[in-house]
């Protein structure tokens, strides 16, 4: 009888990252979806940009593994909550780049320094009670997409004044802001989920050595354990990297929408993603992570290949609309299966390997990361940049094709846990 109200409350690790994650989305989606035009307008070309995501990409990927190592010995919300603070200090290189030569650097300095993502999605899955996680993962989302719908609209607003340059460093200026508020919550706020904390041999070298010698032990459990999930991660991963750059690109390029219109397409995918996101937790919750990723498969497919048919700004528009819906679908059920299938005590190591979610290259969704994924999602950054300057439809009609290849291979494959972890 007591433990009841207990239960419904929301935790307090998952209230203080999703308020975390809610104030930053009110200046990180500005900047998120005009990134690429940045990087043009400064004189980068666009296999430069697809080359510069590569690069950040592989420097993660070497820097992953030591995170995920850290969280599970040494603990997880002091790794958060410092290299929070490395990752704001990212935007004052954004702020002075007078080239594209400083903004890559920035990008690729941006990347590095997630290796605490690790730390932080087992935080969270350490948090939430099994049975609610479905609910408890679409609150953490749709929070901050409720709070970041208006913003991509506020961007367009703005680069139309100020023009791109002077609008988006306008944005980086507030998300230094917003960055140095969020450590401080996060700080002061999250309680440690890890009860039996190691010692660490802080020596960078040995560091390295024991972190990387312990991920050889992960991806004997991820092959063992999820390594149809794992597959499935990997092959999404290298698609959603090839377009996730190119959206903005492909729909002021060659379908002729202007900013302010993309802007408009974006505001209203926030409001799709926030409240098909309630939803969607209550459905995962029912009826199990594994038919969540059937349906987010045969709802994504066809959409993928369409938009490279519109013509206008209605057709994208609702193109645009209906793979958010598969898209948040394959999100919160691959968080859901991966806090059902990884125990506690390991969850840092392996989500460094693994990542916390599946995207489908769709923006405001969910940041792909994870050793195992970032090789992959380099290559995608760099491949999709000479895809689309040879074909700039060719990345999505790839990626309307393999999503049919993974449907058949989920279906046949994939299993729920027999018993999910706590």
């Amino acid at each position: 009888m007591e433990e009841t109200p207990e239960r419904k409350l929301i935790p307090r690790n998952v209230l203080v990252l999703t308020i975390s994650r809610a104030i930053w989305s009110m200046s990180d989606t500005n900047i998120d979806n005009f990134i690429s035009s940045y990087m043009l307008t400064l004189g980068a070309s666009v296999p430069t940009i697809g080359l510069v995501n590569a690069l950040g990409s592989f420097v993660a990927m070497l820097l992953y593994p030591i995170g995920g190592y850290i969280a599970d010995k040494s603990g997880r919300v002091r790794l958060v909550s410092y290299s929070t603070l490395l990752y704001t200090s990212s935007f004052l290189i954004f702020i002075f780049a007078g080239s594209w030569e400083m903004a890559a650097f920035a990008m690729i300095y941006q990347q590095a320094v997630l290796f605490y993502l690790p730390a932080m999605n087992a935080v969270m899955a350490d948090s939430i009670p099994v049975g609610e996680r479905g609910k408890l993962y679409a609150f953490n989302f749709a929070l901050p997409n409720v709070i970041r719908i208006v913003a991509p609209y506020i961007a367009g607003l703005f680069i139309a004044r100020f023009e791109l340059i002077p609008a988006m460093r306008i944005g980086f200026t507030v998300s230094l802001a917003v960055g140095l508020v969020i450590t401080g919550l996060r700080l002061i706020f999250l309680k440690e989920t890890l009860t039996n904390i190691q010692e660490v041999d802080w020596n960078p070298l040995r560091l390295m050595r024991n972190a990387y010698g312990d991920m050889v032990l992960s991806l004997r459990w991820i092959w063992g354990n999820i390594r149809t999930y794992a597959a499935m991660s990997v092959l999404l991963s290298f698609l959603s990297s090839m377009i996730l750059p190119f959206w903005i690109i492909y729909a002021s390029i060659e379908i002729g929408l202007a900013p302010l219109q993309w802007g408009v397409i974006l505001l209203w995918g926030g409001v799709a993603r926030a409240v098909l996101s309630i939803f969607i937790g209550e459905i995962v919750d029912r009826f199990g992570a594994r038919n969540c990723f059937l349906i987010g498969f045969i709802v994504s497919a066809p959409p993928m290949y369409l938009f490279t048919l519109a013509s206008g700004f209605w057709d994208t528009l609702v193109i645009y609309s209906v793979t958010t819906l598969g898209a948040v679908l394959m999100w919160i059920a691959s968080q859901v299966y991966l806090a059902d299938s990884i125990p506690k005590e390991m969850r840092g190591r392996i989500m460094a390997g693994v990542g916390s979610g599946i995207t489908l290259g769709v923006t405001g969704i969910g940041f792909p990361s994870g050793f195992l994924i970032f090789l992959p999602k380099t290559l995608g950054n760099l491949v999709g940049g000479m895809i689309y300057h040879l074909n700039p439809a060719l990345p999505w009609a790839l990626q309307s094709m393999f999503l049919l290849v993974g449907l058949v291979y989920a279906w046949l494959m994939l299993r729920n846990p027999e018993k999910p972890q706590e």
